[in-house]
């Protein structure tokens, strides 16, 4: 279809999600042909990888033949933007992780992460592109996403093999100095090191956020009244965080009673003063409307404690918010008098229960003496102990002592991120393993070329 390939190069990183490089080809009229997102075949070294059109480029110098370029990527490239269509979806009832991510691309994935179920409620995506929502799901479990070969999507854990067993645990690929490498340079990598994390499944919120007025809408349950004599009774509203349980409600005098439940509609200016995040007076269940008031900071998310809304870009703006709110009405009638006074003040107390208080939905995971402990993860879609686990390992993997090393050698197939190299090159010193995290081929003519990025545990300095 697109003629003679003279060169190319294909990679995938960690940090990517597909495969993706360039084909410089020889023959116009077959490129002229060619259009975006027409699919690929390409060989490389016996492997055969199926990619799809990314963008073409012609350059000319006026001189000798143009120079012809086709930009390719694997076809897992029509579930990010701008291919794919946004989703806006909630989950209201649970759902396996694994379900909800095929679900979100309308295909099967090799999963290789644990798989948990999500309870209703906490998965919701509002513009999101699938990939978006598959990388979330995996993210919280401490996997990454990343394409096969063939075009398959697949998620695995961000270390495969924990760091400690890479000494005895079986290699994919041996490589040598008289048979493979060509280069290998080492280099530093500073690293904070951790062994010990604490995982939860809810966002902490310090001491909760409950809050108790006057109802005071002009259409509200006082018709508008804030102000009370001796005798009355005053309706008041009770607005809690979503972490947040009501323990109890009592008044200092007088009769207080629950009442139901009321939707609220809440008008405010919101500052951003040099940051991206602020924050509202009331939690929000959805924001209705958002009027930027002069610089425009792009889109307004809702953060999982209701309250703080973010944005794209920090900058000095103000922003005008409209929002729902819910909020438990109370009715406090309070007596005609008291201790012989008509004219005496009210205090209405109320006391509630922080999820971090009732000590559920988390766990601690710990290598060796748990000496370095990093900070707090607080993640809502890890429901179950081995979820939390699986995020708790690939943190701490990843504040294992690692060296980065760059690696060059004759290609080999079956290279993919992830996988364990066990390298012997005697200029380097002695044998060691590491872990691949990008994959880099270079073809040009017959000279087929591979660079690997690894990473290399190294004794910690004491």
């Amino acid at each position: 279809m697109i003629g003679s390939v003279i060169s190319a190069t294909l990679s995938q990183a960690e940090q990517d999600f597909a495969w993706a490089g360039t084909l410089e080809v020889t023959n116009p009229a077959s490129f002229g042909r060619i259009a975006i997102n027409d699919p690929i075949d390409l060989e490389l070294g016996g492997e055969v990888y199926k990619l799809m059109v990314d963008n073409k480029t012609i350059e000319r110098d006026g001189v000798g033949m143009p120079r012809l370029t086709v930009s390719v990527i694997s076809p897992t490239a029509r579930f990010v933007t701008p291919r794919a269509t946004p989703l806006d979806r909630a989950w209201d009832s649970p759902i396996w992780a694994r379900d909800a991510a095929e679900e979100a691309i309308g295909e099967a994935i090799q999963w290789e992460l644990v798989n948990w179920l999500i309870p209703g409620g906490r998965l919701a995506f509002h513009d999101a592109a699938p990939m978006d929502v598959v990388r979330a799901i995996v993210t919280a479990a401490g996997g990454l996403v990343e394409t096969l070969p063939d075009g398959t999507l697949r998620v695995r854990h961000r270390f495969p093999v924990a760091v400690p067993a890479w000494t005895t645990a079986s290699v994919d690929h041996i490589l040598t100095d008289s048979a493979d490498n060509l280069s290998c340079r080492e280099s530093h990598m500073l690293r904070t090191r951790v062994n010990k994390v604490l995982v939860r499944d809810f966002l902490p919120s310090g001491s909760g956020f409950l809050a108790l007025e006057v109802d005071s809408r002009p259409d509200g349950l006082n018709h508008g009244r804030t102000s009370f004599v001796a005798g009355d009774t005053a309706h008041l509203l009770q607005y809690a965080g979503p972490d947040v349980t009501v323990a109890d409600a009592v008044a200092s005098t007088g009769v207080l009673l629950p009442g139901g439940w009321q939707t609220i509609s809440q008008t405010q200016d919101v500052v951003f003063n040099g940051t991206a995040t602020a924050v509202l007076d009331k939690p929000s269940v959805v924001l209705n409307a958002v009027v930027w008031l002069g610089t425009d900071l792009g889109e307004m998310t809702l953060a999982a404690d209701q309250r703080t809304v973010s944005v794209p870009n920090a900058g000095v703006a103000i922003a005008r918010v409209t929002y729902r709110s819910l909020a438990r009405a109370w009715s406090l009638t309070a007596p005609s008098s008291v201790a012989g006074e008509e004219e005496f003040p009210v205090e209405v107390h109320c006391t509630g229960i922080t999820a971090d208080a009732l000590g559920t939905g988390e766990i601690f995971c710990q290598r060796d003496d748990g000496a370095f402990r990093g900070e707090d993860i607080s993640e809502p879609l890890l429901s179950s102990d081995e979820a939390k686990r699986s995020r708790g390992r690939a943190e701490i993997d990843d504040g294992e002592p690692l060296q980065e090393v760059l690696l060059s050698c004759l290609h080999r197939p079956g290279f993919m991120p992830g996988q364990l190299v066990e390298v012997h090159d005697a200029l380097m010193g002695r044998s060691w393993r590491g872990k691949i995290t990008s994959v880099s081929h270079s073809a040009q003519g017959n000279k087929l070329i591979t660079s690997l990025e690894l990473l290399r545990h190294v004794q910690p300095i004491v």
